[in-house]
Protein backbone atom coordinates (compact mmCIF):
# COMPACT_ATOMS: atom_id res chain seq x y z
CA UNK A 1 0.00 0.00 0.00
CA UNK A 2 1.15 3.30 -1.09
CA UNK A 3 0.08 6.21 1.49
CA UNK A 4 1.44 9.88 0.90
CA UNK A 5 3.07 11.14 4.72
CA UNK A 6 1.92 13.75 6.46
CA UNK A 7 3.96 16.56 7.94
CA UNK A 8 3.64 15.93 11.90
CA UNK A 9 1.66 19.36 11.84
CA UNK A 10 -1.11 18.10 9.68
CA UNK A 11 -0.75 14.64 11.48
CA UNK A 12 -1.39 16.10 14.82
CA UNK A 13 -4.56 18.75 13.00
CA UNK A 14 -6.28 15.31 11.19
CA UNK A 15 -6.47 13.30 14.05
CA UNK A 16 -9.84 13.21 16.05
CA UNK A 17 -8.43 11.79 19.03
CA UNK A 18 -4.30 11.14 20.08
CA UNK A 19 -3.52 8.89 22.91
CA UNK A 20 -0.73 6.82 24.22
CA UNK A 21 -1.95 3.08 24.87
CA UNK A 22 -1.55 -0.51 25.69
CA UNK A 23 -2.63 -3.27 23.73
CA UNK A 24 -5.03 -5.44 25.80
CA UNK A 25 -6.44 -7.84 22.91
CA UNK A 26 -6.64 -8.46 19.47
CA UNK A 27 -9.18 -10.14 17.86
CA UNK A 28 -10.18 -11.01 14.46
CA UNK A 29 -13.47 -11.66 13.03
CA UNK A 30 -15.06 -12.22 9.99
CA UNK A 31 -17.72 -9.83 8.63
CA UNK A 32 -21.34 -9.96 8.26
CA UNK A 33 -21.85 -13.40 6.51
CA UNK A 34 -24.51 -11.94 4.21
CA UNK A 35 -22.10 -9.03 3.42
CA UNK A 36 -18.69 -9.12 1.36
CA UNK A 37 -16.22 -11.49 2.84
CA UNK A 38 -13.63 -9.72 4.56
CA UNK A 39 -11.92 -10.03 7.98
CA UNK A 40 -11.60 -7.52 10.25
CA UNK A 41 -9.05 -7.19 13.53
CA UNK A 42 -10.50 -5.30 16.78
CA UNK A 43 -7.94 -4.28 18.75
CA UNK A 44 -8.36 -3.51 22.21
CA UNK A 45 -6.76 -0.97 24.00
CA UNK A 46 -6.39 0.91 27.42
CA UNK A 47 -5.81 4.91 27.45
CA UNK A 48 -2.64 5.50 29.18
CA UNK A 49 -2.89 9.30 28.45
CA UNK A 50 -4.76 11.27 25.99
CA UNK A 51 -2.90 13.76 24.24
CA UNK A 52 -6.17 15.27 22.24
CA UNK A 53 -9.58 14.50 22.07
CA UNK A 54 -12.10 12.64 23.96
CA UNK A 55 -10.57 10.83 27.03
CA UNK A 56 -12.07 7.72 28.65
CA UNK A 57 -10.11 4.32 30.06
CA UNK A 58 -9.96 1.64 27.02
CA UNK A 59 -10.62 2.55 23.15
CA UNK A 60 -10.93 -0.54 20.56
CA UNK A 61 -10.03 -0.14 16.96
CA UNK A 62 -10.92 -2.04 13.92
CA UNK A 63 -8.60 -2.47 11.18
CA UNK A 64 -9.17 -4.47 7.70
CA UNK A 65 -7.31 -7.63 8.06
CA UNK A 66 -6.48 -10.29 10.42
CA UNK A 67 -6.38 -14.14 10.82
CA UNK A 68 -9.31 -16.54 11.25
CA UNK A 69 -7.92 -19.87 11.46
CA UNK A 70 -6.34 -21.11 8.93
CA UNK A 71 -7.45 -18.34 6.76
CA UNK A 72 -5.33 -14.79 6.63
CA UNK A 73 -6.72 -11.44 4.81
CA UNK A 74 -3.06 -9.88 4.81
CA UNK A 75 -3.10 -5.38 4.11
CA UNK A 76 0.26 -4.74 3.22
CA UNK A 77 1.63 -1.71 5.83
CA UNK A 78 -1.18 -1.78 7.99
CA UNK A 79 0.00 -1.41 11.43
CA UNK A 80 -0.06 -4.57 13.62
CA UNK A 81 -0.26 -4.48 17.28
CA UNK A 82 0.89 -7.02 19.95
CA UNK A 83 -1.00 -7.14 23.28
CA UNK A 84 0.75 -6.05 26.24
CA UNK A 85 2.71 -2.75 23.35
CA UNK A 86 2.71 0.68 24.03
CA UNK A 87 1.61 3.03 21.41
CA UNK A 88 0.66 6.64 20.34
CA UNK A 89 -2.39 6.76 18.04
CA UNK A 90 -2.89 9.10 15.84
CA UNK A 91 -6.99 8.18 15.70
CA UNK A 92 -9.31 9.52 12.90
CA UNK A 93 -12.19 8.04 12.09
CA UNK A 94 -12.73 5.07 14.09
CA UNK A 95 -15.59 2.53 12.44
CA UNK A 96 -16.04 4.14 9.85
CA UNK A 97 -12.51 3.53 7.47
CA UNK A 98 -10.72 0.63 6.21
CA UNK A 99 -7.44 1.95 9.07
CA UNK A 100 -8.51 4.23 12.19
CA UNK A 101 -5.57 6.25 11.76
CA UNK A 102 -4.44 9.15 10.11
CA UNK A 103 -1.97 7.96 7.11
CA UNK A 104 -2.63 4.67 8.09
CA UNK A 105 1.09 3.06 9.15
CA UNK A 106 1.70 6.86 9.52
CA UNK A 107 -0.23 6.81 12.83
CA UNK A 108 1.32 4.39 15.06
CA UNK A 109 4.21 5.01 17.00
CA UNK A 110 5.87 2.43 19.23
CA UNK A 111 6.96 2.97 22.46
CA UNK A 112 10.23 0.82 23.01
CA UNK A 113 11.97 0.32 26.22
CA UNK A 114 15.75 0.16 26.30
CA UNK A 115 16.23 -2.86 28.36
CA UNK A 116 19.29 -2.01 30.01
CA UNK A 117 18.40 1.85 30.87
CA UNK A 118 14.69 1.58 30.86
CA UNK A 119 14.43 4.83 28.90
CA UNK A 120 11.52 5.11 26.64
CA UNK A 121 11.74 5.77 22.76
CA UNK A 122 9.51 6.03 19.52
CA UNK A 123 9.43 3.71 17.05
CA UNK A 124 7.96 4.58 13.87
CA UNK A 125 5.37 1.40 12.61
CA UNK A 126 8.38 -0.08 10.26
CA UNK A 127 10.24 -0.68 13.25
CA UNK A 128 12.90 2.46 12.33
CA UNK A 129 13.94 4.78 15.52
CA UNK A 130 11.96 8.49 15.20
CA UNK A 131 14.61 10.58 15.40
CA UNK A 132 12.73 13.88 14.96
CA UNK A 133 9.40 14.96 13.98
CA UNK A 134 10.61 16.43 10.55
CA UNK A 135 11.32 12.44 10.26
CA UNK A 136 7.32 12.04 10.43
CA UNK A 137 6.65 12.55 6.43
CA UNK A 138 9.39 10.13 5.44
CA UNK A 139 7.86 6.97 3.54
CA UNK A 140 7.87 4.17 5.57
CA UNK A 141 9.71 2.26 2.72
CA UNK A 142 11.91 4.52 1.47
CA UNK A 143 15.93 4.25 1.08
CA UNK A 144 16.17 8.16 1.34
CA UNK A 145 17.98 8.95 4.68
CA UNK A 146 15.79 10.62 7.58
CA UNK A 147 16.23 14.06 7.80
CA UNK A 148 17.65 13.63 10.86
CA UNK A 149 20.49 11.12 9.75
CA UNK A 150 20.50 8.07 11.13
CA UNK A 151 23.17 8.59 13.59
CA UNK A 152 21.36 10.48 16.02
CA UNK A 153 19.12 8.74 18.40
CA UNK A 154 15.22 8.46 18.67
CA UNK A 155 13.32 10.77 19.94
CA UNK A 156 12.28 9.61 23.26
CA UNK A 157 8.68 9.06 24.18
CA UNK A 158 8.41 12.26 26.71
CA UNK A 159 9.96 14.44 23.97
CA UNK A 160 7.32 13.07 21.13
CA UNK A 161 4.56 13.62 23.36
CA UNK A 162 5.92 17.07 24.03
CA UNK A 163 6.43 18.07 20.24
CA UNK A 164 2.43 16.90 19.91
CA UNK A 165 1.38 19.11 22.50
CA UNK A 166 3.62 22.03 21.32
CA UNK A 167 2.19 21.63 18.35
CA UNK A 168 -1.38 21.54 20.02
CA UNK A 169 -0.36 24.81 21.26
CA UNK A 170 0.78 26.38 18.10
CA UNK A 171 -2.49 25.25 16.29
CA UNK A 172 -4.93 27.47 18.54
CA UNK A 173 -2.53 30.47 18.91
CA UNK A 174 -0.95 29.51 22.24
Amino acid sequence: MTVVPPAFADLVARADRIVRVRVTAVASTWDDPTGPKAIHTAVTFRILRTLKGQSGETLVLRFLGGQVGEVTMAVPGMPVFDVGGTYILFVRRNLNAFCPLVGVMHGSYRVAQDPATGAEHILRSNSEPLRSIADVNTPMDSVVPPATGTGAPAMTRDSFENAILGELGHARGQ
